[in-house]
């Protein structure tokens, strides 16, 4: 296993596991063999949210899940948890966005003590606002992380799915409250690049700037303290199932991604590696540095993942797959 520096402080495993379906759409004896083999293979870094799953649930239960498998493996202090507060349906089985707990002081207080219970921890690694929401006040939304952090409840905090221009406000009234700034951001990012106006806009009728841009990049190379985790990074089976193609509404379905794929392919094919390796390993050899948070369903996918760390990519390679 490779590791990355978190945050300029924490170390984790180069590969984020996404445990989004364990404890509800993936079998328990499944989720945990994933699991075990990931901690196995040297993984520490695994990440939830208070919302997942609410399309077949309440939301929560994969936290919920993870608290067992923890408990039952005695590894809490091995590992760094990653969970959000946010986007969790107030309405139970509606999760649509207009139902969001949204990011107001007391929500976030009275969230971060949900997944604290669920999981069984005392502590969160990692705690994300999980989806901008520009209906509270920015700087009570920072203030809240920020005493989260100050008060030891949580260890990093972090962002998901919001402009660099938020994020860098963000920062500022962060440095100004004199608390904890974002050190983490989590956003959509994969090899293909997404059509940012469909990708943005008509995604639920709203705008959730879920992907990574050129000015994510920007900042983030001069903000070398901040980390990105690229979460959906394999684009759920599109580069591997012809029965999956690239998902037109987050905007992957154009003309230029399947220029863009069909290097990638080309590349896989030299290499004698999956097209999902590929993707992978270029984003381990991707300055700034980018931590893929991706998911499996079997153990055979988690072990495909997995050997993408054996992969060298040279400058030739790169250029040409970051060019195409």
């Amino acid at each position: 296993m490779l590791y990355r520096t978190m945050g300029s402080r924490r170390t984790v495993s180069a590969l984020c596991l996404g445990a989004m379906r364990f404890g509800s759409e993936t079998e328990p004896d499944t989720s945990t063999a994933i699991l075990d083999r990931f901690v196995e293979a040297g993984g520490t870094f695994i990440d939830t949210s208070n919302n997942y799953n609410q399309s077949t649930g309440h939301g929560g239960e994969s936290e919920e899940f993870l608290g067992r498998w923890m408990r039952s493996r005695g590894n809490r202090d091995q590992l760094v948890i990653a969970t959000k507060c946010g986007a969790r349906t107030t309405t139970p089985g509606n999760p649509d966005d207009a139902n969001w707990e949204g990011l107001a002081a007391s929500t976030i207080d009275s969230a971060v003590k949900g997944s604290l219970t669920r999981l069984g921890i005392e502590r969160i690694d990692l705690y994300y606002a999980h989806i901008d929401n520009r209906a509270t006040p920015l700087d009570e939304t920072v203030g809240a992380f920020g005493r989260l952090a100050a008060d030891g409840v949580v260890d990093l905090v972090g962002c998901s799915n919001t402009t660099s221009w938020r994020l860098e406000r963000a920062r500022r009234l962060a440095a100004d409250q004199g608390v904890a700034a974002y050190s983490v951001l989590q956003q959509r990012y994969t090899y293909l690049w997404h059509n940012p106006v469909r990708g943005h806009i008509e995604r639920l009728g709203t705008p959730h700037f879920r992907h990574v841009g050129i000015e994510h990049l920007d900042y983030l190379r001069e903000h070398r303290d901040m980390t990105l985790v690229a979460y959906a990074p394999l684009l759920i089976g599109s580069y591997a199932r012809t029965d999956r193609p690239f998902p037109a509404e987050f905007g992957y379905a154009h003309p230029t991604a399947y220029v863009r794929f069909e290097v990638l392919r080309q590349v896989a094919h030299e290499l004698g590696a999956t097209p999902n390796q590929v993707v992978l390993a270029w984003m381990l050899h991707h300055d700034p540095v980018v931590v893929p948070l991706f998911g499996a369903s079997s153990v055979g996918q988690l072990d495909e993942a997995l050997d993408a760390l054996e992969i060298s990519l040279d400058a030739e390679l790169m250029d040409r797959l970051t060019n195409a």
